[in-house]
């Protein structure tokens, strides 16, 4: 059963922050299907043209599936329970910066696979990436520094797993496969380096 005093209680500022972004984003854009999605999708070319905001934007952007928001709700609870966990531990700076990092690397790989593995299209979005992120830094830092305050549930890391090997087999339609993937590899890698500098 799930206590939900506990779950409410989890978030901070920066959380709560990401989280009304994203709502807000997704419904302004009407789930990516209007003109004001525009200003959000990720552009190589606007990019280096000065709009640098587009390098983060994406993941605020959320989409319709089977016409109901599963995107935006199943992100926004993996963040509320993740990135609140590790709010409350670190901070709500150290928050930020790993969502920026994990945000920024995964939207960059997902645009970079999509020009050299598909068609060239980049019109994604999520914060799936960053969740994925999130996992891994919490995982392996737990791994490599036992005095961690946090640590994921063996099954849980394993469901998270299989979805992503699911994403890639095409059954559950069109994913951001390359940005699950390469914000897990990245959130690892904080994990792992912030684990044995034990300066963060």
């Amino acid at each position: 059963m799930i206590n939900w005093q506990h779950f409410l209680n989890r978030a901070g500022k920066v959380t709560i922050a990401l989280v009304a972004i994203s709502v807000i984003v997704s419904l302004l854009t009407w789930w990516g299907t209007n003109q004001h999605t525009y200003w959000v999708y990720f552009d190589w070319q606007l990019i280096t043209q000065g709009q640098i905001w587009r390098l983060v934007s994406p993941i605020f952007l959320h989409f319709m599936i089977a016409g109901l928001p599963i995107h935006l709700l199943f992100n926004m609870m993996w963040l509320w329970d993740l990135g609140g966990s590790i709010e409350k531990a670190k901070g709500a700076n150290y928050l930020l910066a790993v969502v920026l990092i994990t945000g920024v690397g995964s939207n960059l790989a997902q645009y970079f696979s999509s020009s050299l593995f598909g068609n060239g299209f980049s019109f994604f979005g999520g914060m799936s990436g960053v969740v994925y992120g999130l996992l891994g830094f919490i995982f392996v830092r737990r791994r490599f520094d036992p005095f961690f305050p946090l640590r994921l549930n063996d099954a849980i890391m394993n469901f998270m797993l299989i979805w992503l090997v699911l994403g890639f087999t095409g059954l559950v339609g069109s994913v951001a496969n390359a940005a699950h993937l390469s914000g897990l590899i990245i959130g690892a890698g904080l994990g792992y380096l912030t684990a044995k500098t034990k300066r963060f």
